[in-house]
């Protein structure tokens, strides 16, 4: 498991937590994309994200195109917020990800993912609890 660095210490949570989401999410926006293309990829963030920024309204934040996702723009939004909700929004959009990935094809795009998402958010985790 990866240690924090003396920068990222210094960081405020929510700043690695995004740090480490918009890894996360870049990793997912390469291994998808290669498999189903950047378009069909593209809708689904876009329906994961409509589907769950009622809760998680930050999301909405989030810059999707043809060419990938950013967080910049929601990056001052989550330093307003408590670690734990960043982290859960995070969670809960990847989790229904993994649900139109898996309704698309079945779990080969979730069995691929799988062993790279399971550890980040692990570490999101462990981020959140050293507050």
């Amino acid at each position: 498991m990866a240690t924090l660095s003396k920068g990222e210490k210094e960081k405020m949570p929510s700043d690695v937590l995004l740090d480490l989401y918009s890894d996360l999410l870049t990793e997912i926006w390469d291994v998808v994309s290669a498999l189903i293309g950047e378009s069909i990829l593209e809708l689904l963030f876009i329906l994961a994200v409509r589907k769950i920024a009622e809760k998680y309204r930050f999301l909405t934040l989030l810059k999707v195109s043809d060419e990938g996702i950013s967080l910049e723009g929601a990056r001052e939004d989550c330093r307003k917020m408590v670690p734990v909700e960043v982290h859960r929004g995070f969670q809960s959009l990847i989790t229904h990800l993994f649900d139109l990935f898996s309704a698309l094809a079945g779990g080969v795009i979730s069995r691929e993912l799988f062993p790279k998402v399971f550890p980040r958010v692990k570490e999101a985790e462990r981020v959140i609890s050293q507050k």
